[in-house]
């Protein structure tokens, strides 16, 4: 089975084309740069510049994923040629699939309506993706030699954290195979329940720091700014809190701890924030660790899961992947995070993966026109 994914949530144009669970391509476009100088994504920039770069980047994953489209004589206008490109590789495309949310409502529209368009002029089969699923299945992601091979023993909890979502997901093995394929499935384990357990209930991890970032007059996205610097700074520089540590939930809050940052330098002068970037840096981004691992521990001592899973653009952060490898070898349970770091960002990828499993449950779109974005898309 040959899948061709599209990823256009948020403010990376992305393309991917995979064989069964085997990846062979994966193209992302970046629009960080566009929205960089306006300090976050601009829903407007966002969606011109998913509409200029879609196709392109649809046939560059195509291209890269088969050698023998090169050979062919393709238009020297470089509209005809990109039409020609996905044309020739929709020969060998089985099933298109997309993310249908959560989201940002007009980048969304701009994939859905692509996707929906090469499924009903190409015949192909078309599936509908929830982001958030996505992102905790790109830990199953394999090269093109079907490596690494990885199984998830249930339950499972999977932390899922990005600069839009923050959430611990209780997963475990779907007792209700689809009659038509009855051994293969149980055999695959590839029927999955999910129940978030535990989310945010303001800000999301990765939108918190970009706060803060802002706040320190560093630049966009901050996450990865404030990773920097916090390498050299004193974590214990500031007093932080850890909102609703103390609460028996698996909530999490982020406008407490972004509020106090905020007052504690509100009145320091340019000169002071400047001289302390380090340590302010290390201070919020423990905080924000910090309470991203109270709340998951309690989460794997009440549900005592087999497999933890962690994933997220968050999680190309190097430190919170180190304290999550020594959380589960403390709790004696297996951990799984994405293989690569573009694979915790977003990607096409991990909408393919998500969609051969859907695929396999025979979980397409029934009346491909009618499939729409769903900008608040939960479990």
């Amino acid at each position: 089975m040959k899948i061709l994914a599209i990823e256009t949530s948020c403010d990376d144009t992305c393309a991917a084309v995979l064989e069964n669970d085997r990846l062979l391509s994966s193209v992302i476009s970046s629009q960080t740069d566009l929205h960089a100088k306006w300090g976050g994504v601009v829903p407007d920039i966002a969606k011109r510049a998913h509409e200029s770069r879609i196709k392109a980047v649809i046939a560059t994953a195509i291209i890269r994923s088969n050698s023998k489209i090169s050979n062919f004589q393709f238009s020297k206008n470089k509209e005809e040629k990109l039409d020609q490109i996905i044309e020739q590789g929709m020969k060998d495309i089985d099933v298109i699939v997309v993310t249908q949310g959560p989201g940002l409502a007009i980048a969304l529209g701009i994939g859905v309506n692509k996707a929906k368009e090469l499924a009903i002029k190409y015949n192909k089969k078309l599936i509908g993706v929830n982001h958030v699923e996505a992102h905790i299945l790109a830990n199953l992601i394999k090269n093109k030699k079907g490596k690494p091979e990885r199984k998830i023993e249930f339950p499972a909890l999977a932390l899922t954290v990005s600069g839009g979502h923050t959430k611990i997901v209780l997963m475990e093995q779907n007792d209700k195979f689809p009659i038509f394929n009855f051994q293969f499935l149980k055999k695959e384990n590839i029927n999955f329940k999910y129940t978030v357990v535990g989310e945010t209930l303001d800000d999301a991890a990765g939108e918190a720091l970009d706060k803060a970032a802002k706040m320190m007059g560093l630049g966009y996205p901050g996450g990865p700014i404030i990773e920097r610097l916090a390498q050299k700074g004193d974590k214990n520089f500031l007093k932080l809190p850890r909102p609703l540590s103390t609460q028996k939930n698996f909530d999490y809050s982020f406008s407490g701890l972004k509020t106090s940052f905020y007052y504690q330098i509100k009145d320091w002068p340019k000169e002071k924030i400047g001289g302390n970037l380090a340590n302010l840096s290390a201070s919020f981004q423990d905080a924000v660790f910090d309470s991203l691992l109270i709340k998951l521990k309690k989460a794997i001592e009440f549900y005592n899961p087999k497999t933890i899973l962690a994933s997220g653009g968050v999680l190309a952060n190097l430190e919170i992947r180190k304290r999550l490898r020594k959380l589960a070898k403390e709790s004696k349970t297996p951990l799984l995070m994405p293989v690569k770091k573009q694979f915790n960002t977003d990607n096409a990828a991990m909408i393919g993966i998500t969609a051969y499993y859907k695929a396999l449950r025979g979980e397409f779109a029934e009346k491909k026109e009618k499939l729409d974005r769903n900008p608040r898309l939960t479990f």
